[in-house]
């Protein structure tokens, strides 16, 4: 059974906090595993269409969240292969600030490694400056969709408007897949994902997390490592700072994405009035 619905994007904009939402209406089925990744050439496109049908349930809308289908020209293929394999799927494409998106996509990115440089040397490096900014281009990758894509099927959020009118938001979402939507739960009022108190692995943390995927294999590595001793774990991670933009490198990636901004506003209509740009 193939999904009829995807949420695209944007990393580091809400969407495991949407994908859990919109698991909890009765007539959607999100994805257990929450980035299947599945129309990414690099990871799982050569396991095959059944592969993908085994991880929907039966249910009027059936659903999953890889936030890396919005990474052109990082990834590419994806609308085309998506096209090509989906006949009636809707496509959700939650956004926020771009400069913001950046600086905790950094964090995210941070987060995996023990000697990650400061945000301004990751920007100075030209590879690692597309990953984080990229994604933030966000006409540039509707722009791929609506190759393939009409655009009445496909929807974007501001997650700031998820946050802060988030039953409102729902609302539409479940209106533009075609469900109940009235539906309301206590639940709704639950964060996921949280960006606040974050560590990182040190070096020790780091090598030790190693040896274990490598032993026992990523699945039991990690059961293993969310059993551990709280003690324990506090002796192998530290504290991430937030990560702070000086104003010149702000104001250039301003710069920089503007004219994104400002054809987004343009086709889509939404104020966005809580950017920064």
């Amino acid at each position: 059974m193939l999904p009829n619905l995807i949420v695209i994007g944007a990393a580091k904009s809400g969407t495991t906090s949407l994908h859990e939402y919109l698991d909890l209406h009765p007539e959607i089925s999100m994805s257990r595993e929450k980035e299947l990744n599945f129309f990414l050439e690099d990871a799982n496109w050569s396991r095959g269409r059944q592969w993908y049908e085994r991880q929907f349930q039966s249910a009027p809308v059936r659903g999953e969240s890889s936030p890396a289908y919005s990474a052109y020209p990082l990834r590419s293929g994806v609308p085309k292969r998506m096209a090509a394999t989906l006949s009636d799927v809707r496509l959700v494409y939650v956004v926020r600030d771009p400069i913001d998106r950046i600086v905790s996509h950094y964090v995210h990115r941070a987060l995996a490694w023990s000697d990650v440089e400061t945000i301004a040397e990751a920007l100075a490096d030209p590879v690692v400056r597309e990953w984080l900014v990229k994604p933030s281009c966000y006409w540039l990758q509707l722009e791929q969709y609506f190759e393939y894509f009409p655009r009445e099927r496909v929807l974007v959020l501001d997650s700031d408007q998820l946050r802060a009118h988030r039953e409102e938001t729902l609302a539409a979402v479940f209106r533009f897949v075609g469900v109940d939507d009235s539906f309301r739960t206590a639940q709704f009022a639950l964060a996921h994902n949280a960006e606040t108190g974050r560590t990182k692995p040190t070096r020790t943390g780091l090598r030790v997390s190693t040896a274990l995927d490598r032993t026992l294999g990523p699945a039991r590595a990690q059961v293993l490592r969310e059993r551990a001793p709280r003690a324990l774990k506090a002796r192998l991670r530290q504290a991430t700072p937030q990560p702070v933009l000086d104003d010149t490198l702000r104001e250039e990636l301003a710069d920089e994405l503007r004219p994104e901004v400002e054809r987004l506003r343009a086709e889509t209509g939404l104020p966005f009035s809580g950017w920064s740009l």
